[in-house]
């Protein structure tokens, strides 16, 4: 199964880190702009830098010490309150730890079974937060892929065969498109980092009618 990130092609390219938590927050809004707009996102898997935790004070610290602290610290009040809108479940912002299954299966789902990835990301991501999963496992994976699309064996077999070379694949044309922050979106060939630019994109999307959102 030959695997391709479509960067150049799709109409929005949307990628996620499962790791990331602002990511998190970002697949029920791009979902919505989906099913606004009545058109396919391209989903693609991404591996970020995880969000870095806020330090405890010391007498020695400098201006530069003091700013990524109170910076981390507005990070995780801004994730804390998002993420209650919409009764989110986040435990433990500054994971670490491969992801490398969940992104065979991610893959696996985008091209053998698109039409039932969404769902497959939705609980991929809630158990994901809610400590129930862990994304190193193909056998944790497979079973998720089993309650959607009903062939964790089949998703097994490849994993061991063609997973990583096509994680891989893709990783290599994300570089190479030079993406890496989460979450990221490709549309009309822009590159924007940040949910915060979902209202650019639908503008963009809506064919760039009527003022711009800025």
């Amino acid at each position: 199964m030959s695997i391709g990130a479509d960067l150049e092609t799709a109409k929005l390219s949307v990628l996620l880190d499962l790791r990331h938590p602002l990511a998190y927050l970002a697949l029920g809004p791009a979902l919505a702009l989906e099913r606004e707009l009545d058109f396919e996102i391209n989903w693609l898997p991404i591996v970020t830098q995880p969000l870095n935790a806020p330090t405890d004070p010391g007498p020695n610290d400098d201006r530069g010490i003091r700013h990524r602290r109170n910076r981390a610290q507005a990070i995780a009040r801004e994730i804390e309150t998002y993420a209650a809108m919409p009764d989110l479940v986040l435990r433990d912002y500054y994971r670490t730890g491969s992801v490398e299954a969940a992104s065979r299966g991610w893959l696996w789902m985008r091209e053998r079974h698109r039409a039932q990835l969404r769902q497959f990301l939705l609980e991929l991501f809630r158990a994901y937060w809610s400590g129930e999963l862990d994304p190193s496992v193909d056998r944790e994976i497979a079973t998720h892929i089993e309650g959607v699309s009903g062939d964790g064996s089949d998703y097994l077999d490849w994993s061991l065969t063609g997973g990583d070379g096509a994680v891989r694949a893709v990783a290599d044309q994300v570089a190479q498109f030079g993406l890496f922050s989460a979450p990221a979106y490709v549309v009309d060939g822009d590159v924007f980092f940040g949910r915060q630019h979902l209202s650019m994109v639908r503008w963009i999307l809506a064919g760039r009618s009527g003022p711009i959102p800025i």
